[in-house]
């Protein structure tokens, strides 16, 4: 007999989740608007499963709470006989469930998962940006800034189109990674001295590489779709006024691949317990 699960809040990755748990005849509520109440509470008391969204935290409070509760407040509610999950807890935010002995489980420490994870951003990615130009993309130049999991996923889907892709990563290790993956290499100081030479960029590295004189000489209409967290690689702000195009690519797997991001998470939810073992959804293709 299943216990039951509560999820809170979330964008469509969370509705999804949802409607498989319930498919699955499980006991399932789900809260949009976290209310400091006592149904709030007492729904969260009684359930041992404790869905939070991916990120887990935005501005302060729970991702798409359209209360808008701090989430010191919903965390408080939580107990050691329960099983948090989320994504992206902040240290804060671990210590915080770890001073009460509640049990978290940050889906994005999973390597699978993360792996997964990275492979939807980049399809997510590429629906981006056909949405959004008219040129015939497997002809586009483009950079890709930073090597990790996304922008590994990102090259591989950009070079399979025969985009004629260059990586802009620090590591020396990580830059012949991206020429044996059929990539050209930078290091990040030549960004800026090679940024009029691209038609799309596609930034996964949370940190300032763009400045505003370095966005002034992009190539018109060049697209530039930001993959990063906070702090970003460029001020959404500095974009004004000038011919390019800024995406916003917050969310790529809930806004574009919501299915398969909630079935990632379910297999999560039930590995930890043990119900199923996980099986890593890329490794029939690798």
């Amino acid at each position: 007999m299943f216990a039951p699960v509560l999820i809170l809040c979330g964008d469509d990755r969370s509705v999804r989740l949802y409607r498989l748990l319930e498919r699955q005849n499980r006991p399932v509520f789900r809260l949009t608007a976290v209310n400091d109440s006592e149904e709030t509470r007492r729904a969260v008391r009684e359930s041992e499963t404790v869905v939070l969204p991916l990120p887990a935290v935005r501005g302060g409070c729970l991702s798409g709470d359209a209360a808008a509760t701090p989430w010191q407040t919903v965390f408080s509610w939580f107990n050691s006989a329960q099983r948090v999950f989320g994504g992206a807890f902040t240290k804060e935010q671990t210590a915080f469930l770890e001073a009460r002995a509640v049990p978290c489980f940050d889906f994005l420490r999973d390597e699978s998962f993360a792996r997964y994870n990275a492979a939807l951003t980049a399809q997510g990615a590429l629906r981006l940006l056909l949405e959004h130009t008219e040129a015939y993309l497997p002809a586009q130049r483009v950079l890709i800034t930073g090597y990790g999991r996304v922008g590994k996923a990102l090259a591989r889907v950009l070079t399979s189109l025969g985009c004629d892709c260059f990586v802009a990563a620090r590591s020396a290790l990580q830059k012949q990674e991206a020429v044996l993956a059929g990539c050209k290499a930078l290091s990040p100081a030549e960004i800026a001295r090679t940024a009029f030479l691209f038609d799309v960029i596609c930034n996964t590295v949370p940190a300032n590489l763009f400045s505003k004189e370095t966005l002034r000489v992009l190539r018109p209409g060049c697209l530039f779709l930001e993959l990063a967290s906070a702090p970003f690689g460029a001020d959404p702000q500095d974009f004004a006024g000038l011919p390019l195009t800024y995406l916003a690519g917050g969310g790529l797997p809930g806004r574009y691949c919501p299915a398969a991001a909630a079935a990632a998470m379910l297999r999560c939810i039930d590995s930890d317990r043990e119900v199923i073992p996980w099986i890593d959804p890329l490794s029939a293709t690798r």
